[in-house]
Formats: C-alpha cells, sequence, structure tokens
C-alpha cells in the first residue's frame, strides 16, 4: 500500500496495513536528524527518511516579483508584509517571524492586492505531484484569519472585530476573493492534486482566540465558502490550527472539514474528541510538543505514541503525528522513540 493510498483510507475513516504519519519538523530539528542519519540537512531529504506521507505544496510569487530586501534580514512579500528570517529559516527560504503590516490603519484606500492571476503562482504544482507519486499533495493557501493580520498586524485586528466590524468584513472578502481564484485556476485532474490545506492558527492555550462568537461572525462563513469550493473539486479539507479549538469541532465538522491538525494535547483531551467526533472528521497529530517530545523520556514518547495509534488509530480517521513543530530542544533520543514507533507499527492483513 503507498502512502497516498494509506492517507486516503484514513481520512475515509478505514484502516490500512499502517496508520499514516507526518511530523512538522523545524530547522534546527531537521539538521539534528540529518546528522544522525548521516545525509544533507534538507528538510525534504530528511522527511523522506523518516518516511513523512503528506506533501503540500503552496503558492509561487508572480513570476519575475523578488522579496524586497528591507535590510537586518528582513524582507517584505508581494503583499507588503515584511519578515524577519531567523536562524531557523535562513536556510529553508521560509518568510520566518512576522514583524510589520502594510495596513496602518483600518482603511482599504490606497491598497491594492496582488493579482492572484499573475503568471507563476501554480505552474509548478503538477511537476511537484509528478515527482512524489507515492505522497498525499495537498494544495495550500494560507488562512483567512492568518492572511487578514499579516496585513493588518494581529493586535489591530483583533481591536477591529470589536471596534470595526466592517472594515473586517471588506478586508478578509477581500482575503478569501484571492484564495477563492486560487482555487478557480486549480486543475486538479490536470495536475493530480490530492487535497487542499489551510492553515491558520484560531486557539490560544485556553479557548479560541478571538472567541467562538467572533469566529462564527468573522471566520466561519468565509472558510465555509472556501472549504466549499475545495469540495467541489473534489478535495478533501486539511487545516491546521494550534491551541484548544474544542468548542468549535461541531462547526468544523458543519462546514466541511476533513482534517484537522495539530490536536494538542495539553490542551484538549484527544481521545474525548475521537469519541465525541471521530466519526466524522479525521485526527492528525496528537503526540506533545509542549510536553512529552520536549521534556519526557523515549519510554514516555513510546508509551504515548503507542496510545495515540491504538485509541485515535482504531477504524481509521487517523494521521499520526506532533502536536506542532518539535521545539529545539527535543532530544535526538526522543525524536528517534517517536520515529521507531511510527515506522515500526505492527502490520496488518498479512503485509
Amino acid at each position: 500500500m503507498t502512502r497516498k493510498e494509506r492517507v486516503k483510507r484514513a481520512i475515509a475513516h478505514q484502516e490500512a496495513d499502517l496508520v499514516p504519519w507526518h511530523f512538522d519538523l523545524t530547522t534546527i530539528v531537521v539538521r539534528k536528524l540529518a546528522r544522525h542519519f548521516g545525509i544533507q540537512p534538507e528538510y525534504w531529504e530528511v522527511e523522506e527518511q523518516i518516511g513523512g506521507h503528506l506533501k503540500p505544496v503552496g503558492v509561487r510569487p508572480a513570476a519575475g516579483f523578488q522579496p524586497i530586501d528591507r535590510g537586518d534580514d528582513c524582507w517584505q512579500d508581494e503583499f507588503g508584509a515584511v519578515w524577519k528570517r531567523g536562524e531557523s529559516t535562513r536556510d529553508t527560504g521560509d518568510w520566518g517571524g512576522h514583524i510589520d503590516h502594510p495596513l496602518k490603519t483600518d482603511s482599504l484606500d490606497g491598497y491594492r492586492f496582488p493579482d492572484p492571476y499573475a503568471a507563476g503562482r501554480l505552474d509548478h504544482i503538477a511537476e511537484h505531484v509528478a515527482n512524489n507519486p507515492d505522497r498525499f499533495i495537498s494544495f495550500a493557501v494560507r488562512g483567512i484569519f492568518d492572511f487578514g493580520w499579516h496585513l493588518r498586524g494581529f493586535e489591530n485586528l483583533m481591536m477591529d472585530f470589536a471596534g470595526n466590524p466592517r472594515f473586517v468584513d471588506e478586508l478578509l472578502d477581500r482575503c478569501l476573493e484571492y484564495n477563492l481564484a486560487l482555487l478557480e485556476q486549480l486543475d486538479v485532474a490536470a495536475t493530480g492534486i490530492d487535497g487542499l490545506h489551510s492553515g491558520e492558527d484560531w486557539g490560544s492555550q485556553h479557548g479560541t482566540l478571538m472567541g467562538a462568537r467572533t469566529w462564527r461572525r468573522f471566520i466561519k462563513p468565509r472558510v465555509r465558502e472556501m472549504y466549499a469550493a475545495a469540495h467541489r473539486k473534489g478535495l478533501p479539507v486539511f487545516i491546521h490550527t494550534c491551541g484548544d479549538i474544542a468548542e468549535l469541532f461541531p462547526d468544523l465538522i458543519e462546514i466541511g472539514v476533513t482534517v484537522v491538525n495539530p490536536i494538542q494535547p495539553e490542551v484538549m483531551d484527544v481521545e474525548w474528541l475521537k469519541r465525541e467526533y471521530g466519526r466524522d472528521i479525521a485526527l492528525y497529530g496528537g503526540v506533545g510538543s509542549q510536553s512529552v517530545m520536549p521534556l519526557g523520556s523515549p519510554a514516555e514518547v513510546i508509551a504515548q505514541s503507542r496510545r495515540r495509534l491504538e485509541i485515535l488509530g482504531k477504524g481509521g480517521g487517523y494521521i499520526f503525528g506532533n502536536a506542532g513543530a518539535f521545539p529545539t530542544e527535543t532530544p535526538l533520543e526522543n525524536l528517534l522513540a517517536l520515529i521507531d514507533v511510527a515506522q515500526n507499527q505492527e502490520r496488518k492483513h498479512g503485509n
């Protein structure tokens, strides 16, 4: 059974020969594992060594666009947001930490979104899929909430929710329109893409960041529309949102989320989520990146990992993984213990 087939069975709530797995790696952890395996410290090489089942592909800037150097290792993207590359992102090409935003007032006057139909944005996707025939490939777009605060600033947008809802509606509608335009252009048959992935963070350690009522007012109707566009193309919807979002699970099921990641065990009862909602939504993650991975022993990592596979993997509906990126200080022994559990699961059906 291929890795792609395992993921498809998992999200269809069917068991496979193995529970599929995938781990969120930072550059520092990639280097740590690469030294151990004796391979090049490249993200995809290390991930292939581990056997990761997923390989999302994102949107590229318009052809010919170059990030604008703002000095001090800071760069401005196509939307006018400024990012600082730190040690963990410099070698990977990731944007790094968000440090400035283009919308200084609660108005879109004078601001122009980049053209979502510009040449070059999706030209690489078919090749990416063709080069990874064994992996489940999702088309990754920026989440609507993250999109909004990257343009307006996090604190500003949170205040705008209460102080200027009309502006927030206008801003988030434009963000949605941009993503819908990308989805409109995506040729599923020609590219062979398997799913949609939308990543952002709605949760804190103690509930939804903006409160469930505000989320339902501003975020839910827009992501519902985006997920519906994906479903019309036959794509299952993967979302990433850190934090305690237990109160949103009925909403996520209602609006068509297929898979939710990373289900942090430090802030949610992941086994309760499986019992309560596991028939209707697949779970991905669940191994504590704030607890057992950096702070536990290899034996504790193994015990929690085996329990996740046993409880969450029963009947399908689960992708094994860490609940958010591994902290830099995670011991190598714990990383290897987790990988060993994934790679050496008891095989089923005689395979």
